[in-house]
């Protein structure tokens, strides 16, 4: 159980990392007071401009992919989480490695760091340490939710619309991928379910605006 507790708490403290708001400080910006408020990269792309933006997006989407390849595999002792988490060790693997991608994108929505220094628990969505998660985990969904998502924000300019549209493509892609003969570890079925109604949910502000028609596009001026 140490193991798992650990790659929990270091993939949450990794998630947590609130590099928006790092990278807004960084030049000046308290990203908390522009545009959304929020603490992810749209708004970081929004507010600071695309190069800050990308960094953002970039930084983000690493913690999600860092937890699942890397923290997901470390052990303290002799412990096996086979039986644990799973009667086979690839299983077992599988679990982990979706526990630890878990951890680290409800790091970046609720983060202790964000707390600590900026004196908020809010952070960003979880779209973007989520991709990264699920590119971990189940790469050939995620490249065709990223195709979802750029076809979307260049038709609408809407990145919150790209974002749901996105999530909501994967769970079908996994469907398509079985239909075909690919196969997934039962925990990648579950989550690629659980994380994109996680992220709809985080995004339902946004559903709000833009059912009334007042979400803010990509390239409008930040407020």
């Amino acid at each position: 159980m140490a193991s798992l507790a650990l790659v929990l708490l270091l993939s949450y403290l990794l998630g947590a990392i609130p590099w928006g708001l790092v990278v807004a400080r960084a030049k000046g910006v308290d990203l908390r007071q522009h545009g959304s408020g929020n603490a992810g990269a749209t708004n970081a792309l929004r507010v600071l401009g695309k190069g800050p933006g990308l960094v953002v997006f970039l930084l983000d989407f690493a913690k999600g992919l860092v937890a699942v390849v890397l923290i997901s595999t470390l052990r303290v002792g002799d412990e096996s989480l086979v039986g644990l988490l799973g009667s086979r060790p690839e299983l077992a693997a599988a679990w982990g490695a979706t526990l630890a991608g878990t951890a680290a994108m409800l790091g970046h929505v609720y983060t202790v760091w964000g707390r600590l220094f900026f004196g908020s628990w809010k952070g960003g969505k979880g779209v973007a340490t989520g991709a990264g998660m699920l590119t971990g985990l189940a790469p050939i969904p995620v490249a065709l939710a990223l195709a979802v998502f750029v076809a979307v924000l260049a038709a609408t300019r809407y990145v919150s619309l790209g974002s749901i549209l996105a999530a909501v493509s994967l769970p079908l892609s996994l469907v398509v991928l079985h239909v075909l003969g690919v196969e997934s570890p039962p925990p990648v079925w579950i989550f690629a379910v659980v994380v994109p109604a996680f992220i709809v949910w985080t995004h339902r502000a946004n559903v709000r605006r833009l059912l009334d028609g007042t979400e803010s596009r990509v390239g409008s001026k930040a407020g």
